[in-house]
């Protein structure tokens, strides 16, 4: 297929999560908690090793690099290879944003999750959005997304596209999402302060 032969930015730069449970807890003042249990695939190795443009060795070597990458951040207590790019994680991280402010899991080059923060007080938690030829793209060599990510928070909420929402104790109310494919709405919640 033309399709598997050709990598746009998106397949050349990116983690694909698959088989994952996420929860984000996030307070009035923006101190958050994110727990991501589940796989990340770097797609370019996922896509060189279907097709078969790697030896063992380079797969190996690429592999290896894989790993170091994510255990730079100590937040990640589980790296596991489980075969063609495909990593086995826990990550569990906290922090804080406000103001004009940014945080991503993982990083801003390799955007999974997003944090982002405005000055006024609004807050949106938002999953990846991926354009129609990338997840095409990434559908024909075998790339796929499964799995539920829930947000807890004690903030107003604007808007959201959760498909279920339930209280929970200490104020807090849930939004959860059960995510099938990459052809799903991706994640998005907005709140206030």
């Amino acid at each position: 297929m033309v399709a598997t032969l050709i990598l746009l930015p998106l397949v050349a730069s990116c983690y694909v999560p698959d088989d994952f449970l996420v929860e984000i807890r996030v307070n009035r003042a923006g101190e958050f908690g994110l727990t991501y249990s589940g796989t990340l695939t770097w797609a370019p190795l996922w896509a060189d090793i279907r097709r078969g443009n790697l030896t063992p060795s380079e797969i190996a070597e690429k592999v290896e690099n894989i790993r170091r990458d994510l255990e730079r951040y100590p937040e990640f207590s589980e790296v596991t290879h489980e075969g063609a790019g495909r990593f086995r994680v826990f990550y569990q991280g906290t922090g804080h944003v406000d103001g004009d402010q940014t945080v991503y899991f993982l990083r801003s080059n390799a955007r999974v999750i997003a944090l982002i923060s405005r000055e006024d007080g609004i807050l949106v938690v938002r999953t990846h959005a991926i354009t129609d030829d990338n997840r095409e793209r990434l559908m024909a060599v075998g790339l796929d997304t499964r799995g539920k990510m829930r947000v807890a928070t004690n903030r107003p909420v604007l808007s959201h596209n959760a498909r279920r929402r339930a209280q929970g104790p200490q104020g807090f109310v849930y939004y959860d999402w059960v995510i099938r494919s990459l052809n799903d709405e991706p994640p998005r919640i907005v709140m206030a302060r």
